[in-house]
């Protein structure tokens, strides 16, 4: 059974979070989690000042299985199947102490100690604090908890203290638990209903909607359900939009990771970036983020697993979901569209009078080819000139650096992939392709480059790389 409760899939930041729940069901108003590297010795707690517990409540809590999931809960009650505690607990330790108290009540203990339980054959619950230090927190408070995990097995093992590489990445993962608690609790955090704390820094809430954000906006919004389930569908602004700070914190380079539903229950952010084996994600529609609201009441409905990681939409709103989704997407996807300026790229459409410098094509495998458009005006006009000057090149130069369709590229290939894996390269060099090369590699002659180091540095660029016969040129 100990076996089982450590193998039910948490990492860090889940199994803390878990823990939290308890303490806003206890209904405090801050937590505190502290931890510490002492190699092997590493500890972590977690302190709220909730309501505490007598001593029967307490021997409750540290039982397995002490609650039903079929009965009926407080709305509020973030718990489920009075696992909770333990199972997130043992999954990161192999000792799990709780301290609690009541206003105006001793401070009380419990411990499991699982080494001591193998060792034993018996499910003895101790009495027991491995250090004083650890009720600390406790004696300043009127009531709370401390939920203490030693012998961290899973994240330091037997890690001496001296060991830098255990010890950086012992750090890296409380970067993370930082990051998952101002995502999982923001509502509560932005709301004020909680602080968060970790090592004595305040956690700052990270709203994925970006509803500060200029161009965020919310498309559409429904009750289904009879009422209980409250969707509100989001797109985000284009990332050009955002400054470079705001592109940090709204952590762009995971865009493409973060599109999907986000399901909330009692406010708590459960699960998140998944569209839920409806659709596939999709560099498109990167920008869509989806808002769903249950209650703790939809928990067998919607299949909300012990670790609250989980779940699978209810028969009752699915087909709604995905109406939604799909108009989400789209206009998400309206964005690069957009942006990506295809119609005036698509060499097929003749009606615009203004020349795109960057054009694409469609051959008769539907493969999509790019160029440069000898019909703009600059290009067009630095072709008719026998000489050219530097100050024009650069400037075409950039031009085509800038205006190189980034976005159009992406959507095309979201939407027909293969039109670019179906491109084949030529048997042989065109004329172009040959002159070009064998003015590079006369060029290089010229600067010395021996015959040999000349042909290879061509063959090093595409797409001489491609036509190795070109060697039959270079004399």
């Amino acid at each position: 059974m100990i076996n089982t409760f450590r193998a039910f899939g948490y990492n860090l930041q889940t199994a803390i979070a878990d823990i939290i729940d308890n303490s806003i069901s206890a209904k405090a108003g801050n937590v505190w989690v502290q931890y510490q590297w002492e190699g092997a010795e590493s500890w972590v707690t977690i302190t709220d000042d909730g309501e505490g517990m007598d001593k029967d409540t307490l021997v409750q809590a540290m039982t397995p299985g002490s609650k039903d999931p079929q009965d009926d809960r407080d709305e509020h009650d973030l718990g489920r199947f009075g696992l909770g505690l333990k199972t997130a607990s043992f999954s990161q330790c192999k000792t799990l102490t709780v301290l609690t108290q009541e206003q105006n009540k001793a401070m009380i203990k419990r411990c499991w100690d699982l080494d001591f339980v193998n060792e034993s054959g018996k499910w003895f619950l101790l009495d027991y604090l491995s250090s004083e230090h650890f009720s600390e927190p406790l004696k300043e408070l009127e009531s709370g908890t401390t939920v203490v995990w030693e012998k961290l097995d899973r994240l330091v093992g037997n890690a001496l203290k001296t060991n830098e590489a255990a010890r950086s990445v012992f750090l890296e993962e409380f970067e993370r638990v930082e990051q998952h608690l101002g995502l999982v609790f923001h509502r509560y955090l932005e709301k004020k209903k909680l602080n968060l704390w970790i090592n004595g820094q305040p956690i700052a809430a990270w709203d994925p909607f970006m509803k500060e954000s200029e161009g965020s906006r919310i498309v559409a919004r429904e009750s289904l359900d009879n009422d209980q389930v409250q969707v509100k569908c989001y797109v985000l602004s284009h990332i050009s939009k955002l400054s470079p700070d705001d592109r940090q914190q709204a952590r762009t380079d995971q865009w493409h990771d973060l599109q999907g539903f986000y399901i909330y229950r009692n406010s708590r952010l459960l699960l998140y970036g998944d569209w839920l084996d409806l659709f596939k994600k999709n560099e498109h529609f990167k920008n869509a983020r989806i808002l769903i609201d249950i209650p703790n009441r939809l928990d067998h409905d919607w299949q909300i697993d012990i670790k609250k990681a989980t779940a699978t939409p209810s028969v009752a709103v699915r087909k709604d979901l995905v109406r939604l989704a799909k108009a989400t997407r789209k206009e998400a996807g309206k964005i690069h569209r957009f942006r990506g300026n295809q119609i005036m790229l698509d060499d097929s459409v003749k009606s615009f009078s203004f020349q795109s410098v960057w054009k694409a094509r469609k051959t008769r495998d539907d493969a999509r080819h790019y160029y440069v458009n000898q019909e703009h005006p600059l290009i067009q006009r630095l072709l008719e000139k026998d000489h050219i000057p530097k100050a024009e090149f650069r400037q075409a130069l950039k031009l085509i650096g800038d205006a190189t369709p980034v976005e159009s590229i992406i959507q095309y290939h979201s939407e027909e992939p293969e039109s670019h894996e179906l491109r084949d390269v030529a048997a042989e060099p065109d004329k172009a392709t040959i002159e070009l090369a064998v003015m590079m590699y006369k060029s290089l002659r010229a600067q010395g480059t021996a015959h040999d180091l000349a042909a290879k540095q061509v063959f090093n660029i595409q797409p001489f790389d491609q036509f190795p016969q070109l060697i039959e040129y270079f004399k």
